[in-house]
C-alpha cells in the first residue's frame, strides 16, 4: 500500500485517485481524515524509507520538503510515526511526522570555538601499530611472469577450488619439484594497467594470487597438490608459480621522504573506486627508492563541483594515505589505510606536501 500511496503523493491528486486501492474498492474521493502510518524503526533514514516505499532513494528530499515536522533530514527517531493522508480532487495529499517517542535531549552539551591551524592540509599522520596486511595483487608484463605450469584438473566435482582440495598440476618441468614443495596459484585479472594521464604508458597486467598448494605426489608430468591456503577461489586453468608471500606486517607512520607518483590501478576489475582496506598500484618503485613500509599521502587539487580536472594552482588537499606492501622495479603495491573520500585512478601520492 505504501509504495502505491507514495507514488500517488509524488504524482498529485489525479494520479492518486486512479492508482490507490483500498480494501477491495477503488476510490476517487477518499476523505483525508483517515491517515495511514509507518513507524520509524532503529536505523531508518529518509533515504531508506524512500527506497523502500518509493522504489527510489533519491526521492528523499521530496519527502522531507513536504514534511514540516522534520526540520533536519537526519533527525528521525525510532518510534516516530510518519502519517500519510490521502488527497482529494480539491485537497492535496499530506505527509507529516507524528512523534510517539520524543527525540533524545542532551542538555549537558557544551561547545568551544577554536582557531584552525595554519598551514597545508595535513591529516592521517597518526601511527597505526604493526598490522598484518594482505597483498595478493601484483603488476607484471606477461612475458616476465614466472609460470611453472597450470592447474590442470581437480579431484573434487566443484568448479571452485579451496583449502583441502586435491588438484592436479600440469608442469613444464615436473622433474624440478619434490614432495613437500609449495607453490602459488595465481591468475591474470584481465585488466591491462595504463597510466590514466597518458594511456600510451603501460605498466603491464594485473595478477591476483588466489592460493598456495603443497605438492604431495607425481605421476609423469602431472603433480598432485593439496591447497593449503586459499585467499579466494582457485579455478582450473590458473597459473602455478613460485611461492609469493601474501601477508606483510608493517607499522604505518606519517609519510617521510620526497618521492611522489600517481595511483594507476587496482587488482580488482569489479570496482572503479577504492576505499580503506583496498589495494592500489602506484607508479613508483625500487628505482625511485621506495621500500616496503613506506607511506604516502593521497592528494588532490580540484574543485569537485566543476569536475575531476586537477588544477595545479590549488593547494594539495590530503584525502587518504597508503602504505607500500610490495615493491617492483618501477611500480609498487600499496594498501589504502585511511581515506576521507573514495579514491580513483590518477590521484597523486606524495611523501612531502607542497608547502607553498
Amino acid at each position: 500500500m505504501f509504495l502505491t500511496l507514495f507514488a500517488a503523493l509524488l504524482a498529485g491528486p489525479a494520479a492518486h485517485a486512479q492508482s490507490f486501492q483500498g480494501t477491495g474498492t477503488t476510490s476517487t474521493s477518499v476523505a483525508p481524515s483517515s491517515p495511514d502510518y509507518y513507524t520509524v524503526q532503529s536505523g531508518d533514514t529518509l533515504w531508506d524509507i524512500s527506497r523502500t516505499f518509493l522504489g527510489n532513494p533519491e526521492y528523499w528530499p521530496r519527502l522531507w520538503s513536504i514534511n514540516d515536522y522534520i526540520t533536519n533530514p537526519h533527525w528521525i527517531y525510532p518510534g516516530n510515526r510518519i502519517a500519510f493522508r490521502l488527497g482529494t480532487d480539491i485537497e492535496p495529499p499530506q505527509v507529516s511526522l507524528e512523534s510517539s517517542a520524543p527525540a533524545p535531549i542532551q542538555s549537558n552539551l557544551s561547545f568551544e570555538y577554536t582557531d584552525g591551524e595554519c598551514g597545508s592540509d595535513v591529516r592521517f599522520t597518526a601511527t597505526i601499530p604493526s598490522t598484518r596486511f594482505e597483498a595478493r595483487g601484483f603488476l607484471a608484463d606477461p612475458d616476465d611472469v614466472e609460470s611453472f605450469g597450470t592447474v590442470y584438473k581437480a579431484k573434487t566435482g566443484h568448479l571452485w577450488l579451496s583449502e583441502g582440495n586435491l588438484v592436479y598440476l600440469k608442469m613444464d618441468d615436473a622433474d624440478a619439484f619434490e614432495c613437500g614443495d609449495t607453490v602459488s596459484i595465481f591468475r591474470e585479472t584481465g585488466k591491462k594497467v595504463r597510466d590514466p594521464r597518458n594511456r600510451r604508458t603501460r605498466y603491464g597486467s594485473s595478477y591476483d594470487v588466489v592460493a598456495e598448494a603443497r605438492i604431495v605426489h607425481r605421476v609423469d608430468d602431472i603433480l598432485s597438490a593439496v591447497i593449503r591456503t586459499s585467499y579466494r577461489e582457485a579455478e582450473r586453468g590458473d597459473m602455478v608459480g613460485p611461492l609469493m608471500p601474501v601477508h606483510v606486517e608493517v607499522e604505518v607512520r606519517e609519510p617521510t621522504g620526497t618521492v611522489s607518483g600517481h595511483i594507476v590501478g587496482r587488482p580488482s576489475t569489479e570496482f572503479e573506486l577504492s576505499a580503506t582496506g583496498e589495494t592500489v598500484f602506484i607508479n613508483v618503485g625500487r628505482s625511485d627508492g621506495v621500500r616496503v613500509g613506506d607511506s604516502f599521502y593521497v592528494v588532490m587539487q580540484r574543485d569537485e563541483a566543476l569536475g575531476i580536472e586537477e588544477d595545479e594552482l590549488l593547494p594539495e588537499a590530503v584525502t587518504g594515505r597508503v602504505v607500500v606492501l610490495r615493491v617492483d622495479e618501477y611500480t609498487s603495491v600499496a594498501k589504502v589505510t585511511d581515506a576521507s573520500r573514495v579514491i580513483e585512478d590518477g590521484l597523486r601520492v606524495v611523501q612531502k606536501l607542497d608547502q607553498r
